[in-house]
């Protein structure tokens, strides 16, 4: 029983405990969440965005035109203002006479100057004509004189080359004949120099003969003389001394039989072989031969000589006939001259018909003064003196769209414009970039006949709507970090410590499209169940916890 009762005791206790606990924990989740950023979330749509264009411009003139007179002249008077309406009979301004007509009588003076230097240009040029065509005849008569005279030589070469080779041919014709060949003079020759051989040794041993039969005699006389003076009859002597006159007789035997010997072979002599008669006559045909063939190589040397010499001749009388022919240099300046002449004589005319009307100028139609570009006692500059607006053509209303602007308006277009407390319904006529700022655009409106007032302001107001987009979200739930790159936050339920809880999650997001109110997102990581964070009582960081506003 008592085990029971402490065991209920401890069972109230714990129960009492786990109340507190809870108690606890409800009063820490209200503090906890009392200290949570508040927002509120939206959920993607589905669909279009619009575009509003609204600008303001200003009603122009819608075509001007322009008073123009000679440049150069000094006005007098200036009688228009700008802002003035004028018409054809309204005097805009006045020349100064009498410097109009110094202007002409200096004009004049020009003209009769350019005419004198015309008309001595246009004579220089016929005598200039005339003697290039005298050039030209001469250089003709001396090319065709310069080929006859080199034909000639040629011709002549010619005729001379051909009776080098007649003369030429006519000794080859004519060789010479009767000659004694190398064979038989070989032979006459050889039997000459055995004759002379022969000849030459019989000589020899005839004077060797006449030399011992003369030592012979001589041996002989000796022994005579030595005997006769011996006292007695020497027998040895006697016997030596016919030894001797026996020697003696045979060396007189032996000098006859070598005259006779020689004598015999003199006898018949074999004559020594000439020729030179032969040879003579021969040596005169070849050198005429070689004569004639020089005078042929020379003839055709001529004959060469003479065509080079015709071909250079007539080169450098072509040359020169060319050179007469060839086109002058180009000079304009007489064609210039007339052309200033004429513009000369157009602008006196001009002179002359202010100078008939009185110097005052007029418009051709009515209009506005928008432009004056001369002052009394000043040269009219050029171009344009006076400007004025056509009232008779439609007017144009002018405005500046910047390049956002621009993206939602087009040529062609259809705009509702306000002007006072009347209201149209206009076409974009003309949108072009400005040309004084790239980041701006200009744009035109034609409007109707008799709508606007010339420098009235007005109110351009367009919207051009998109096609659907899937992913639309409210502007202001839109972020772009310091980088540049745009971001959202989505609504994330996460597990924490007091239990689930809602946290802010950024997420990057790629924009198609916005205008004032909404942004187009590129889908991916959002989508139409996605509740997205469009306002917060706190700045929110990557997951910030957060709770729903009350």
């Amino acid at each position: 029983m008592e085990m029971w009762k402490k065991q209920k005791k401890i069972g109230i206790a714990f129960g009492i405990f786990l109340s507190l606990m809870f108690l606890c924990t409800l009063v820490s989740r209200a503090i906890y969440a009392s200290r949570l950023p508040q927002i509120t979330t939206k959920k993607p749509e589905r669909t279009a965005l619009i575009h509003k264009v609204e600008a303001e411009g200003l009603v122009q003139q819608g075509m001007e035109y322009a008073v123009n007179t000679l440049s150069g002249l000094r006005c007098q008077t200036v009688h228009a203002h700008v802002g003035d309406r004028v018409t054809t009979e309204t005097l805009l301004f006045e020349i100064d006479m009498a410097d109009l007509e110094e202007q002409i009588r200096e004009q004049e003076m020009n003209i009769k100057k350019l005419s004198l230097t015309i008309q001595e240009q246009e004579q220089n040029s016929s005598l200039a004509a005339n003697e290039k065509k005298t050039d030209q005849d001469r250089a003709r008569e001396d090319y065709d004189r310069t080929a006859e005279s080199a034909q000639d030589k040629v011709d002549q070469a010619k005729e001379d080359l051909k009776g080098a080779q007649d003369a030429l041919e006519s000794l080859k014709q004519n060789p010479v004949t009767g000659g004694t060949s190398e064979e038989e003079r070989k032979k006459a020759q050889a039997e000459y120099d055995a004759w002379a051989k022969k000849e030459k040794e019989l000589k020899r041993a005839l004077a060797e003969a006449e030399k011992e039969k003369n030592e012979a005699d001589k041996k002989v006389e000796e022994l005579k003389a030595k005997l006769d003076s011996a006292p007695d009859k020497d027998l040895a002597l006697s016997q030596e001394l016919l030894q001797a006159e026996e020697k003696a007789q045979e060396a007189k035997d032996k000098l006859t039989a070598a005259k006779a010997k020689y004598e015999e072979h003199i006898a018949s002599p074999v004559p020594k072989p000439d020729y030179s008669t032969e040879d003579a006559e021969k040596a005169a045909w070849e050198e005429k031969k070689s004569s004639l063939e020089a005078g042929v190589g020379a003839a055709e040397r001529s004959l060469s000589d003479a065509r080079k010499n015709r071909d250079d001749a007539l080169l450098d009388a072509k040359r020169h006939l060319d050179d007469t022919q060839k086109a002058s240099a180009i000079d304009n300046s007489l064609a210039i001259n007339r052309l200033e002449l004429s513009v000369l004589k157009e602008k006196l005319e001009k002179y002359q018909e202010i100078l008939r009307t009185g110097g005052g100028i007029y418009p051709k139609s009515d209009g506005i003064v928008t432009r004056i570009q001369v002052s009394p006692g000043e040269r009219i500059p050029d171009g344009a003196a006076i400007v004025y607006a056509d009232l008779e053509s439609p007017l144009e209303f002018h405005l500046t769209l910047t390049r956002d602007q621009k993206k939602y308006v087009n040529q062609g277009d259809t705009a509702t414009l306000s002007m006072g407390k009347s209201s149209e319904s206009v076409t974009v006529d003309y949108v072009a970039a400005s040309e004084a700022n790239p980041e701006l655009f200009e744009a035109i409106i034609f409007l109707p006949q008799g709508v606007g007032t010339l420098g009235q302001s007005g109110e351009f107001y367009t919207e051009t709507q998109t096609d659907i987009f899937k992913c639309c979200i409210p502007l202001e739930a839109l972020y772009t970090d310091q980088n540049g790159r745009t971001f959202v936050y989505i609504l994330k339920e996460r597990s924490g410590i007091l239990g689930p809880e809602l946290a802010a999650e950024l997420v990057y997001v790629n924009v198609l499209d916005q205008n004032d109110k909404y942004a187009a997102l590129e889908e991916g990581i959002i989508d139409n169940e996605t509740e997205v964070i469009t306002s917060t009582t706190e700045a929110l960081a990557d997951r910030t916890i957060v709770r729903y506003k009350e």
